[in-house]
């Protein structure tokens, strides 16, 4: 139909196709308009208006204009960010023109263009409203969320299909788009649960094949219900608090609508960038406030495609904020803040970590009654943000409980790249305070630690210890998993009961509660009993006395949440026996603020490291196993035995301190480590040895010192350079606690200022080119204050370049704690081939013995041959004897070039020595003459070998009958010139 001069024409929807060219904008448009998510249509002269509900807190303006020469068109402009870099029908746009096609009568006509519509006036006119509004959009969404809940409660999981699904994930956009947002977050949340499930997909641990995780399931159920129900009041005018308004429903703040907050003296101790799973990009500073104590947090918050157009906020890590000021949003710690004035920034110094102790929570306990304070909020997240002072991790099982000086702990998430950063940070440190959010993990208390402090050498130091993305759950345990973890957690038999009765609950509301008879509640209303909750058994007992199943859910509800709360009560704090520490309980030796259960034996490091293999035994299980071993061999058989034992990176402290008295014999075992051409690790040991003689004191202290600073300023190796820099300031700073210790610390400070810099460009910078010069940079610069950043950067970074620099900047400084992970690379070489490429470069380039057993094994089944070859070779003479053991075995790998040309580069005489060994062993055996060809073969790639071989075999076979030795007999003659070679 042709329009009027002036006026907009009308058209059909299968005409949208010929003005919108985009068939998924167009597809979008359709969605958010049968959603209803249009609101005040609206018609002036050849313009169409509405507003759109977008992902904030204000809607977007959206604006058709219409012409018909030199044919009919329509062109969009909206508000929203999309438009800003697209000439193309942005989705808002799209849904307005599928209301003009669709139902123009809708559209109210209006005097003049809506306030704020781009392309229209600014003076305001009377514009006459459609029907939809703000209010009846979420009255209209509350009141599908509770539906949900009702059908679901009632009738189970057991009949939702793939369709239902969908309809609630289509449920969960609406509901962002009307701005209810925490229940469209549990919405998809749940539909995720239930599609995982209807698909076969991963279950949480421990849970039965194709079983829902009734846990999860349930507190999805309850939070939306309870979220339903709140909104339901404030809509029918029952105000809401102000951080109620912000986690349930968020609102644009105004400046004026904000708390000033003045006079704040904040230090940075974490900073994440993430990206949420609706493409939002949120870069996050989370502070402590040296005044107050209280947990603040910076965002920045931002759609994808804008993120990468944006400067990124920037981190403030090693920086202390004097005097800063802003405002804070309504909400719960850590309270955001839009900061009006940054203060007077100066560096992180010792005087500013001491003020973070000293405004830590003092225990576990304060921890717990901090976290159960804040759950008394039905509406307050699962996590509370603490600093809380603790000295000890304690290892049991697998899993890492953080203690305070009164012997309470707190349980720390399992997880091995938790295990790994924590490693990084306590070596050779004192643990004083961790800081992150503490909150309860089925009956579990639990830590999830974002930073620790740690008290070095060279005194305090704030470390990242794990992504905050990263320390976010994945759901709580499920069955016997959660069981069996709180109970070899030490959670108190109480606390266990009652998460039972709340998982038994859960699964009643998974099967649906038209099941729900006395058969199932009498049971678990004595255990309640028990558990001295009167009120709470009788309410549970009354529910099926309620003849209508719909009836039954808001007090089943209402139950569940109530023992929630109690069972935050009752987690308390487990007791770790401290007094027994020495009986039952033993340091480990590498990590002086690490404690195990005292192992009853003493095992070999090869078992050792077959238990690590198969994730039977945690590292510091490990490291106490290897101090003891080293520690029973004596001084004479540590000198003499170089290799492999001082590559072993977790013998080091074992070997500093067996050796610190011996003072000539020390430093000569020193200078042989140093001067071979040898791995990188033995040599890393040789440093840590003569700074321990220095320590001792004695007549070789100056000699060893001197050789400390030969060192530290002619070596061409930048982490041997870093290490011995560390070990003469250390001993400046221990020797000299006045005005030279001052001038070591004053040193080190300037070093700082340029690690944080380069840190803090690696961290957040927004291009991969800028943070891999940073990372380069930090390399250079050999300090190893940079490792927690390249660690940091080597897990987390999303540029598979700057992962891998990374990599090798670890390997570089000598970082031995990146060991494991890198062989756990290397064994998945299957699933990830570049991965494993990296992870066996750094392998050679530290020279660990740690990681040869896995580049023999790739080397075997010829995985990149060359690279794994020159990896093996630069671990020098501790690669030898077990790459011959592997040629025997596997007499065919030495047709390869690679493996002749790892000999080749290896010391002849080393070479020579090893192969004599074995000739030596098996005179007189049977299977000598079989060996002897081969070994010829292996010795060929040296002149001084073959000679050395081929003479012990001539000797060693003398005498000999049979083909085989006699063969043997004329191939070593052949080497030594006394039989020529065939033609």
């Amino acid at each position: 139909m042709s329009a009027a001069p002036g006026e907009v024409q009308r058209i059909g929807a299968a005409e949208l196709r010929a003005f919108i060219q985009d068939a998924g904008e167009l597809k979008k448009g359709t969605l958010l308009y049968d959603g209803g998510q249009l609101l005040n249509l609206a018609r002036h002269e050849n313009k169409l208006f509405c507003d759109a509900r977008g992902s904030g807190a204000s809607p977007y303006k959206v604006t058709l204009v219409y012409s018909d020469a030199p044919a009919p068109a329509f062109k969009g402009r909206c508000t929203c960010p999309a438009r800003a870099f697209s000439t193309a029908f942005c989705k808002h746009a799209a849904a307005l023109l599928v209301a003009w096609a669709r139902a123009p009568e809708s559209f109210a006509v209006s005097d003049a263009a809506p306030p704020g519509a781009p392309g229209g006036e600014n003076a305001r006119k009377s514009v006459k409203k459609g029907a939809a509004n703000a209010q009846a959009l979420m009255k209209s969404g509350v009141e599908q969320v509770s539906t949900l809940v009702r059908e679901l409660g009632v009738a189970g999981v057991a009949a939702i299909g793939a369709d239902r699904i969908e309809q609630m994930e289509k449920l969960a956009e609406g509901l962002r788009e009307n701005r209810l947002r925490r229940l469209s977050a549990r919405t998809l949340d749940l539909a995720a649960l239930l599609r995982g499930q209807a698909a076969g997909g991963p279950q949480a641990a421990g849970a039965r094949r194709g079983a829902l995780p009734a846990v999860a399931y349930a507190n999805l159920m309850a939070d939306l219900l309870l979220t339903a129900r709140k909104l339901e009041k404030h809509l029918a005018g029952e105000p809401l608090d102000d951080r109620h308004v912000e986690e349930l429903v968020g609102k644009t703040w105004k400046a004026s609508d904000r708390k000033p907050a003045d006079g704040l003296t904040l230090v940075e101790y974490a900073f994440s960038t993430r990206t949420t799973s609706d493409d939002f990009v949120i870069r996050e500073s989370r502070f402590l406030d040296l005044e107050s104590g209280r947990h603040f947090s910076e965002k920045q918050i931002l759609p994808a495609f804008l993120a990468k157009r944006t400067e990124p906020k920037r981190s403030f890590a090693g920086e202390v904020l004097a005097g800063a000021r802003a405002t804070t949003y309504p909400g719960y710690p850590p309270l955001r803040v839009d900061f009006t004035d940054l203060g007077d920034k100066r560096p992180l110094d010792t005087g500013a970590l001491e003020a973070v102790l000293a405004r830590a929570l003092p225990d576990v306990g304060a921890a717990l009654a901090a976290l159960q304070e804040h759950r008394k909020d039905v509406f307050a997240p699962d996590l509370v943000p603490v600093a809380v002072l603790t000295d000890t991790l304690f290892a049991r099982g697998a899993r890492l409980s953080a203690v305070d000086d009164k012997g309470e702990a707190l349980h720390l998430p399992d997880d091995p790249a938790l295990e790994e950063r924590l490693a990084g940070s306590l070596r050779d440190a004192r643990l004083r305070a961790l800081l992150g959010d503490v909150g309860i993990d089925a009956a579990l208390p639990v830590l999830w630690p974002l930073a620790a402090i740690v008290e070095g050498p060279l005194g305090l130091s704030l470390l990242p210890v794990i992504e905050q993305g990263a320390a976010a759950r994945t759901g709580p345990l499920e069955g016997s998993a959660w069981n069996a973890a709180a109970r070899e957690a030490g959670a108190s038999p109480a606390a266990i009961a009652l998460g039972e009765v709340r998982e038994e609950l859960a699964e009643a509301l998974a099967t649906g509660l038209t099941g729900l008879s006395a058969r199932v509640t009498d049971p678990l209303a004595e255990r309640l009993r028990d558990l001295r909750l009167e009120k709470q058994a009788a309410l549970l007992q009354s529910l099926p006395q309620k003849p209508e199943p719909a009836d039954r859910l808001d007090d089943f509800i209402k139950l569940y949440q109530v023992l929630e709360m109690a069972l935050v009560r009752l987690a308390g704090a487990t007791h770790i026996d401290r007094a027994g520490e020495g009986k039952t309980i033993e340091r480990v030796p590498t990590y002086e603020s690490v404690a195990v259960a005292r192992p009853d034996e003493t095992l070999p490091p090869d078992e050792v490291a077959r238990r690590r293999a198969a994730g039977t035994m945690s590292r510091y299980v490990a490291a106490v196993h290897h101090a003891r071993y080293y520690a029973s061999l004596p001084a004479s058989e540590l000198v003499q035995s170089i290799f492999p034992i001082w590559a072993d990176g977790t013998a080091t402290p074992t070997i500093a301190r067996t050796f610190a008295p011996l003072g000539a014999e020390a430093i000569a075992a020193a200078e042989k480590a140093l001067t071979v051409k040898a791995g990188r690790v033995a040599k890393l040991t040789a440093v840590r040895v003569l700074q321990a003689v220095v320590q001792h004191g004695g007549p070789a202290r100056g000699e060893a010192a001197a050789m400390l600073g030969k060192v530290a300023e002619h070596a061409k190796d930048a982490g041997l350079r870093a290490l011995a820099r560390d070990a003469l300031d250390a001993i400046d700073v221990a020797q000299s606690p006045g005005p030279g210790g001052a001038a070591v610390r004053a040193r080190r400070a300037a070093r700082m200022d340029r690690v944080q810099e380069l840190a803090k460009t690696l961290g957040a910078a927004p291009t991969k080119e800028e943070r891999g010069e940073a990372l380069k940079a930090l390399a250079e610069l050999g300090d190893l204050a940079a490792l927690p950043a390249l660690r940091r950067a080597f897990y987390a970074d999303a540029a598979r370049g700057v992962r891998e620099e990374a990599a090798y900047a670890l390997a570089q400084l000598g970082d031995v704690e990146m060991v494991e992970t890198f062989v756990r690379r290397l064994a998945s070489r299957g699933e990830d081939e570049r991965e494993a490429k990296i992870a066996a470069y750094a392998l050679g380039y530290l020279g660990d013995v740690r990681g040869l057993s896995e580049l023999l094994s790739a080397y075997a089944e010829g995985y990149k041959p060359g690279i794994v070859a020159d990896a093996i070779r630069a671990f020098g003479p501790v690669a030898l004897a077990p790459l011959v053991d592997l040629i025997e075995a596997r007499p065919e790998l030495a047709k390869r070039a690679a493996a002749l040309d790892a000999l080749k580069k290896m010391d002849d005489a080393a070479v020579a020595g090893c192969l004599l060994e074995r000739i030596e062993a098996r005179r007189g055996g049977a299977d000598l003459a079989e060996k002897a060809q081969l070994y010829l073969k292996l010795a060929d790639v040296h002149p001084h070998s073959r000679r050395e071989v081929a003479t012990a075999i001539t000797a060693a076979l003398a005498g000999v009958d049979g083909k085989e030795a006699q063969a043997a007999v004329k191939a070593a003659q052949r080497a030594l010139g006394v039989v020529k070679r065939s033609k």
